[in-house]
């Protein structure tokens, strides 16, 4: 059956080749302006979200709050708000701008423009004042979608993405389970050493932040951090350690089977705390099944071609005289 569907689409793709080229580059012109207008509006306003959180972490002197309060107080690695410092030095308008830039830049990227205004407008979950997961989480300055795209660089180019994840958003970064279970050892290490190495050398210049946010992170397991979170999920008000088993449970399983693409699931429910704009990490599931998807059909055309320039023996086929 699934078989049938795809030779009847190719088939429809055949027919109208060229007017398919210019429909998607048309459509392509529009998603960029419709993105550059988002842009806009987000950068217009300047009210004080996550990413005023980033940039204001060090104001007071202190990083670190005394307890795990993850709304509206700074918990990430010191290597984060060291990488976010030379922002710190421009005027918070600029940032906002140049924040939301980055997320959308980051978005197009994984889904190319077309995708990425599909991702915005997908109505699944929404909220009256703050719109849909992805358009909430990079208006919001929430770095949803920069874990989605580090994961989709881990998973199909270059596994050292993964040390983004594992330098915020902690939890998550059990997608790099899947290296391990299906024992590409290099991948696992790749993604293991470019997190420790990010580590040290942040540590060398700030060793008691390691130690406070170790502290940070050891206090909030310990007491069931996150409770103040919970009160906010209403999509999904789910403990960590429940949530956190049934995504390492997909992790697994994917693993297995082989779907890279389902990795991003369990790194969604495996998320600290999973507000509206966590939902914006599912993007990464279509980013990476596109390139899956890419790759393999590279891999047939290059069976094919080189089947096609060979003889049952091994010997070249002569070129046809034309």
């Amino acid at each position: 059956m699934i078989a049938a569907i795809r030779a009847w689409i190719e088939a429809r793709s055949r027919r109208l080749p060229l007017a398919n080229d210019r429909v998607v580059a048309a459509a392509s012109v529009i998603a960029i302006a419709i993105l550059a207008w988002v842009w806009w509006q987000m950068a217009r306003q300047t009210w004080h979200d996550d990413s005023y959180t980033f940039w204001s972490a060090w104001q007071d002197g202190h990083l670190y709050p005394p307890a795990w309060r993850p709304i509206s107080q700074y918990v990430y690695s010191p290597a984060f708000a060291q990488a976010f410092w030379p922002l710190m030095q421009l005027p918070w308008p600029v940032v906002n701008a140049l924040w939301a830039a980055i997320q959308l830049a980051a978005l197009v990227w994984m889904l190319g423009p077309i995708g990425a205004v599909a991702a915005l407008a997908f109505p699944f979950p929404s909220l009256a004042h703050s719109g849909t997961a992805v358009y909430a989480t990079i208006n919001n300055g929430n770095p949803m979608i920069l874990t989605a795209a580090a994961i989709t660089l881990g998973l199909t180019r270059w596994p050292g993405g993964f040390a983004y994840v594992l330098l915020t958003k902690v939890s998550a970064g059990i997608g790099i389970l899947y290296f391990a279970i299906r024992r590409q050892w290099r991948a696992l290490g790749m993604a293991v050493g470019v997190t420790v190495l990010i580590g040290a050398v942040s540590a060398v210049f700030a060793p008691g932040l390691w130690v406070e946010w170790g502290t940070l992170l050891f206090g909030a397991v310990s007491r069931s951090g996150g409770s103040e979170a919970l009160a906010k999920e209403i999509f999904m008000p789910v403990p960590l350690a429940l949530r956190g088993l049934v995504g390492v449970g997909v992790v697994v399983l994917a693993s297995l089977r082989g779907w890279s693409w389902a990795v991003p699931i369990g790194c969604f429910l495996a998320l600290p705390d999973i507000h509206l704009g966590g939902y914006a990490v599912l993007t990464a599931v279509p980013a990476v099944w596109l390139r899956q998807r890419q790759a393999h059909s590279g891999a047939e055309a290059e069976a094919i071609a080189s089947d096609g320039s060979t003889t049952s023996t091994g010997m070249r086929r002569p070129e046809r005289s034309r």
